[in-house]
């Protein structure tokens, strides 16, 4: 263990040094040269750990907070790899396929985006994983939306708002259990108390893409590059009502309880049987479970859309979440985090300027440490005392950290999200962010509520929400 009294404290000033060098590492390396955003993280990691060493933190210390930052995402990585298992059976076994040939039959341009939401909204909240959701049913609206003309980084945008709804209310979801834990407030409080925010957030969003589909409606369906699209999904695969049963089986698991991660197992187990009903091999099979579906059709769209999915497709996006996690583990151990912290509650003192910081710190994680986990993890640590402090209950702050931390989280194109819906979706989160209508629109309706008071509720009911910190007390109780 190192000798605390050896450690000194960073100045804000080395405190913004990580988060600078990381800034910059990411414009170069992945905005400018175009590489992946693992080897930035990395180096900015190596600028954390020497000024640990500077501050007196040992190595022995700063290797175990970057470990243990890691253990605490195990079950996120492990869903990653599952979520590839389950896209290379799902496509193999023609579930993907049909749910495309469908949906080309029943959608129009004009009601297809803003329906879109709704439906991986509800399969969301069924599974627990926007990661699935994106994985499976975002798969087929995105082929869906490329046979009706509409952009790609639009459906991708819708696809993410209605998945983030149902990962954010979902009792099975490992951000809001995490969101739940790390504020100590009851899980299912926390999720009604995100009705308030969530829903009117999604109800504007589907009004938007409505609006925004409107521009679609005069535009004549390429009904010949649908029929070619739906003639070579109905050669290439068995199509029948009968791939259904695999959402449905998902669904079905997480009703009785079971959880997640073996709930996508069955899922994948399910996508297993019907590849075999497709005509594959056991080795075939297990070549898609590994390395994901092959073919080459000859259609730009298709091809692109069925040869993905495998175990292999996901390791790129675990090793981002371990880069990330051991970024994070080391902003935390040295200090930066609390130091910057306790820097903005010396300017944001009142009730609504609180919660707006909070907003402000949750994003900012996740731009900066690159993982949701992160961005609910430290301003949930770091506000819990300042909730109190204004006798507000701790269910305030664990929507907070949802609104601000797990859905803007899908906006930062190298977090584990912005990363996994690349990855899936085909779509960087540089091109569908602006149409992630519900990451966008929710933070500002928190703030709102922040600043006017709407829908807090009272740690002590005996007594009224404080609209102001008066003691300076309050900011060592943080530290």
């Amino acid at each position: 263990m190192e000798t605390l009294h050896n450690v000194k404290k960073p100045s804000l000033a080395l405190a913004l040094i990580p988060f600078a060098f990381l800034i910059a590492f990411m414009l170069i390396g992945v905005i400018i040269l175009e590489v992946e955003p693992h080897i930035p993280l990395i180096a900015a990691s190596i600028v954390t750990a020497i000024i640990g060493k500077y501050l007196g933190h040992s190595w022995e210390d700063m290797e175990r907070a970057m470990i243990e930052s890691n253990a605490t995402v195990m079950q996120a990585n492990l869903i990653i790899l599952i979520v590839g298992c389950l896209i290379g059976t799902w496509i193999a076994g023609g579930i993907v396929p049909g749910l495309i040939y469908y949906g080309l039959n029943l959608f129009t341009p004009s009601i297809f985006l803003p329906l879109v939401p709704v439906v991986c909204a509800v399969i969301s909240v069924s599974t627990g994983s926007a990661w699935t959701t994106a994985g499976t049913i975002g798969i087929a609206c995105m082929g869906i939306g490329a046979g009706l003309g509409i952009p790609a980084a639009m459906t991708a945008g819708a696809v993410v708002t209605g998945a983030s709804f149902g990962d954010k209310i979902s009792p099975l979801s490992d951000s809001t259990n995490l969101a739940a834990a790390v504020s100590e407030t009851n899980l299912f409080d926390h999720i009604r108390h995100m009705l308030y925010t969530t829903v009117p957030s999604l109800i504007l969003s589907i009004i938007i893409y409505a609006i925004m589909s409107m521009g679609y409606r005069g535009q004549t369906t390429d009904v010949a590059q649908i029929d070619t699209i739906t003639n070579i999904l109905d050669d290439l695969f068995w199509i029948s009502p009968a791939i259904f049963i695999a959402p449905l089986f998902v669904i079905l698991m997480i009703a009785f309880k079971v959880p997640a991660v073996p709930g996508m197992i069955g899922g994948t187990m399910v996508g297993v049987v019907f590849s075999f009903l497709q005509g594959n091999t056991l080795k075939e099979t297990l070549y898609y479970l590994y390395y994901g579906y092959e073919i080459t059709v000859g259609h730009e769209m298709l091809d692109k859309l069925l040869n993905r999915g495998g175990l292999v497709s996901m390791l790129e996006v675990t090793a981002l979440v371990i880069c990330a996690m051991c970024f994070g583990g080391l902003i935390k151990q040295v200090g930066c985090i609390d130091t910057i912290l306790n820097s903005l509650l010396k300017y944001f003192r009142s009730r609504g300027s609180i919660i707006l910081s909070n907003i402000i710190a949750c994003i900012a994680m996740n731009f900066m440490a690159a993982d949701q986990y992160m961005a609910i993890v430290i301003p949930g640590q770091m506000y819990k005392p300042i909730y109190k402090k204004l006798n507000l209950h701790s269910k305030n702050l664990s929507r907070v950290l949802e609104d601000a931390g797990t859905l803007t989280s899908g906006l930062v194109p190298w977090s584990t999200c912005g990363a996994v819906y690349l990855a899936t979706l085909g779509v960087s989160a540089f091109e569908y962010g602006r149409y992630h209508l519900l990451g966008l629109i929710c933070p500002i309706i928190s703030a709102i509520y922040g600043y006017t008071g709407f829908s807090l509720a009272r740690l002590n009911e005996d007594e009224p929400i404080k609209d102001y910190i008066e003691d300076e007390d309050t900011l060592k109780e943080i530290e």
